[in-house]
């Protein structure tokens, strides 16, 4: 059985939020670094070109090389003039402050008096470094701040302004068709949860109005057919009676009586089935199943013997089932009627538990059915005319409704059904 995940639309929301908020602040902090990086870019090198002219205007006016602050000067050969200018930056130790900072050097060649210099210059950066970190922090923090007040607002949301939709949630979760439950109305201001415990009211009215008919119309049709059928079973069992009819019609007035007898129980049976689906029986209690088990057994010991048939029991006593009482025994009376009807003299009719399972296997010609078309109502096999009935569809719909698992498989010429839960 697949289990997939599910989270609360508002946890998604806010996580999507975050996600975007996340990437919004990235993005802006790159950008302001971005802006920061071309500030630092542009502001060293306007500083650079005026030591630059600087430099020229000094070495234009004066013959001997001078060391000025942050700038080294030395002659070049004019053929060493390429590759330049050259950036890189450097860590420079300050002997005042006792301390390294950043700079950037600027590495060019100028010429004056017809003489190249090598010129190296550098500019203390270590601000715009620091900017830079100090942004980050401050926007690592601020997302922080941001998220832990995003999740604060998203828990007083989740806990207080969808109150009322958790209670209208919770009334859809309770209620049961036809049990004419009358909810009471969830105070609330929010436009969507007005709409939506409206819409569930006129669901429910609907639902109920659909139920009632159909559960009369079943009843009545259940109820009514029973008097003609009677009547021909009646009038069918006058004529069992009759030598001369059964004589000349032996076979047609079998037909009639069967085919009337099997009517009357489908009848009842489709009435019983709709009362199931429609979840009328909701007395679920654990049961011990031995007692139950050895119960029926007895009441069809009759029609074994009648059939040559014998059946062995290995009962777990510890096998215990979640389900209402009447409902198990429906269960078991369709598989050990239907083990009964279609066993074979080959072998034994076997009904086993275990701490968690119910195992009825029976010998058999096997049929020409998949494991779950076994199940489907009035399914047919194609080795037999014969149709497998409501019998089977019933125990399988009882079993879903009380999440109970059922299984058919054909082995070692055994038909074979285990029920267990999908724990």
């Amino acid at each position: 059985m697949k289990v997939f995940k599910s989270f609360r639309l508002l946890s998604k929301t806010t996580l999507f939020y975050l996600i975007f908020i996340l990437i919004t602040f990235f993005f802006g902090a790159q950008f302001m670094i971005n802006k920061i990086d071309q500030f630092a870019i542009k502001e060293t090198e306007h500083s650079f070109n005026k030591r630059e002219k600087h430099l020229i205007k000094y070495l234009e006016e004066h013959d001997t090389l001078k060391r000025f602050r942050t700038t080294l000067i030395s002659p070049i050969n004019k053929n060493d003039t390429v590759n330049y200018p050259r950036y890189n930056d450097t860590l420079i130790y300050n002997d005042e402050l006792g301390e390294s900072h950043l700079h950037r050097q600027k590495v060019l060649i100028i010429k004056a008096k017809e003489e190249y210099f090598l010129v190296k210059m550098f500019i203390n950066i270590d601000v715009f470094t620091k900017l830079k970190r100090g942004i980050s922090k401050r926007i690592i923090l601020a997302f922080i701040i941001l998220a832990l007040a995003i999740i604060l607002f998203t828990v007083f949301m989740s806990g207080h302004l969808l109150k009322p939709f958790h209670r209208i949630l919770e009334h859809m979760n309770s209620y049961k068709v036809g049990k004419g439950i009358k909810f009471r109305d969830v105070i609330t201001s929010t436009l969507e949860f007005k709409k939506m415990q409206f819409l569930f009211k006129r669901m429910i009215d609907r639902t109920e109005d659909d139920y009632r008919k159909l559960k009369e119309y079943t009843e009545n049709m259940a109820h009514e057919i029973q008097t003609p059928l009677t009547i021909i079973r009646n009038k069918t069992e006058k004529l069992i009676s009759d030598e001369t009819v059964m004589d000349n019609h032996k076979d047609s007035v079998k037909v009639i009586y069967d085919e009337t007898n099997h009517l009357s129980k489908l009848g009842s049976t489709l009435n019983l089935l709709t009362k199931i689906e429609n979840q009328e029986y909701t007395n679920s209690v654990s049961l011990t199943t031995e007692q139950i088990v050895l119960k029926h057994l007895d009441s069809i010991n009759e029609l074994v013997e009648l059939k040559s048939l014998l059946i062995e029991t290995k009962l777990n006593s510890g096998h215990k089932i979640l389900i209402d009482p009447f409902l198990f025994d429906i269960i078991l009376k369709n598989l050990l009627r239907n083990a009964v009807r279609y066993a074979s003299n080959d072998g034994p009719i076997k009904v086993e538990t275990t701490q968690s399972s119910l195992k009825i296997s029976n010998f058999g010609n096997e049929l020409k059915v998949t494991d779950n078309q076994i199940f489907e109502r009035f399914y047919t096999s194609d080795c037999s005319s014969q149709s497998l009935g409501l019998g089977l569809a019933l125990v399988k719909r009882i079993c879903d409704l009380n999440q109970l698992r059922i299984r058919y498989s054909y082995m070692e010429k055994q038909h074979i059904f285990i029920i267990d839960s999908y724990n």
